[in-house]
C-alpha cells in the first residue's frame, strides 16, 4: 500500500522507521507547505517523490493512504482535503481542534465511506491489551481509583505557546492521560472538575483533571509543559494496585500486592517489560492498511466514537475549567 506523508514533520521521522518494517507499506510520497523541504525530506527518508503541494499529493492516483502529521491548527482543512480528493486519512494527534471539526470531518468519512482514523499510537500498542488483561485477572481487585500523568519542559517550543497553531498542553499531551483513563475506565464519568494554569503565552500550560464515573472511580489526570513529570499512570484496586511506566509509551508495569492478609503494606508482586515490533508507531498503520483492505472506514482501536469522546471531554475541559493565571 501505497503511503502519502502529509507534512514533513519530525515525528513522521519515527513512523518512517516503523513503516520500513512493514511488508505492506510504501513510502510513495511527501509534501509539504514548503515544496523545498518536501524534497530535502524525500532524500533524507527515502520517498519515491515528492509534491509541489498537499493538492498534487492528494490527486495522485497512485496514493493509497494519507498520513497526516499538520499542526492541530491544520489537521481540519488538511484531512478534509484528504477525504474529499477520496483519500483513506490517518491523522495525528489530536485530531482537530474542537468536537465540532472532528464530527464533520468523520461526517465526509461516513458518507464516503473512506477510512479515517486518529493517529494516537498508545491506543493501538499491545500495552494496552496487556493492560486490561491484568485488570481483568482480578489481581488488583475492583478499581477504585486512576492517576495518570505526563508533562515535559518544552514550554519553549512556537507550536506549544502559539494558539493560532493549535498550542496549549491539553491538545498535544494531556490527550494522552485523557486516553489512559478512557481506555482502563470507559467514557461513562458522570462529572468533570478541571483547572487550567496560564502563565505567560496566553495558553493553558499545566492541566489538571478529575472525572467522577457513575461507578464512583475516580480518574485524576495532570499535563504540563513546564517541566518534567515521572510520566506514570497509576491503577489502584481494592487488592493492590498497577503502575504503568510512561503512559506515552509504556516500557513496564508493575504489578503490586499484599505482603500478606494481615498488612496494608505493599510490596512489587510482578513486573512486566513491555516489547514493540519496531517503535510503537508500527500498530496504528497495521490496523489502517487492514481497515482499509477490509473498506472498514474506522480504525477498531480508537473508532471514530472515542475520538468524539475525547474532543468532547477537551471542549469541556476548555469551557468550564477554573483558570488561574499569573
Amino acid at each position: 500500500m501505497n503511503i502519502g506523508f502529509l507534512g514533513c514533520s519530525k515525528i513522521g521521522a519515527r513512523i518512517v522507521e516503523a513503516l520500513k518494517e512493514n511488508k505492506d507499506a510504501v513510502l510513495y510520497g511527501c509534501a509539504a507547505q514548503d515544496s523545498k523541504r518536501a524534497e530535502e525530506y524525500k532524500e533524507k527518508f527515502g520517498f519515491k517523490k515528492f509534491y509541489n503541494s498537499y493538492l498534487e499529493l492528494v490527486q495522485d492516483p497512485n496514493i493509497d493512504l494519507v498520513y497526516v502529521s499538520t499542526l492541530i491548527s491544520s489537521h481540519y482543512n488538511d484531512v478534509k482535503l484528504c477525504l474529499e480528493n477520496n483519500k483513506p486519512c490517518l491523522v495525528e494527534k489530536a485530531f482537530t481542534i474542537n468536537s465540532k471539526e472532528a464530527e464533520e470531518l468523520i461526517k465526509i468519512s461516513k458518507q464516503k465511506n473512506l477510512f479515517l482514523g486518529e493517529a494516537i499510537w498508545t491506543r493501538y500498542m499491545p500495552s494496552r491489551k496487556m493492560i486490561n488483561e491484568i485488570i481483568s485477572s482480578g489481581i488488583i481487585g475492583d478499581i477504585y481509583m486512576l492517576s495518570a500523568n505526563l508533562s515535559y519542559k518544552i514550554d519553549d517550543q512556537e507550536r506549544l505557546i502559539n494558539k493560532k497553531m493549535g498550542g496549549g498542553i491539553i491538545l498535544d499531551v494531556g490527550v494522552y492521560p485523557i486516553n489512559f483513563a478512557f481506555m482502563v475506565l470507559g467514557t461513562d464519568y458522570k462529572e468533570v472538575k478541571s483547572s487550567l494554569i496560564y502563565r505567560n503565552h496566553g495558553v493553558e500550560e499545566t492541566m489538571i483533571v478529575n472525572l467522577f464515573y457513575k461507578n464512583g472511580v475516580v480518574a485524576n489526570l495532570y499535563s504540563s509543559m513546564n517541566g518534567n513529570s515521572d510520566r506514570s499512570g497509576y491503577i489502584y484496586g481494592t487488592n493492590g494496585y498497577l503502575k504503568v511506566d510512561n503512559i506515552n509509551n509504556p516500557l513496564e508495569i508493575k504489578i503490586y500486592g499484599k505482603i500478606d492478609d494481615t498488612s496494608n503494606a505493599m510490596e512489587l508482586k510482578n513486573r512486566i517489560h513491555i516489547t514493540e515490533d519496531v517503535n510503537g508507531y508500527e500498530y496504528q498503520f497495521y490496523e489502517a492498511i487492514l481497515a482499509i483492505k477490509s473498506h472498514v472506514n474506522e480504525p477498531i482501536s480508537m473508532p471514530h466514537s472515542e475520538t468524539l469522546k475525547v474532543m468532547k471531554l477537551i471542549d469541556k475541559i476548555k469551557s468550564s475549567s477554573y483558570l488561574v493565571n499569573y
